[in-house]
């Protein structure tokens, strides 16, 4: 699903301002702890 088609879908619901757009790259836990200044067992990856 494309990030348009989710924020269409969010924004149904009210929630659109829930998706957060990066500037880095998040392709790995490690790179998205770093890109949201956390711990990387904050983040949640799926597949």
């Amino acid at each position: 699903m494309s990030l348009e088609k989710v924020k269409e879908y969010f924004k149904a619901y009210g929630i659109e301002d829930r998706i957060t757009e990066l500037s880095e790259s998040s392709a790995t836990v490690e790179l998205a702890a770093h890109a949201l200044h956390t711990e990387p067992c904050r983040i949640a990856k799926t597949l």
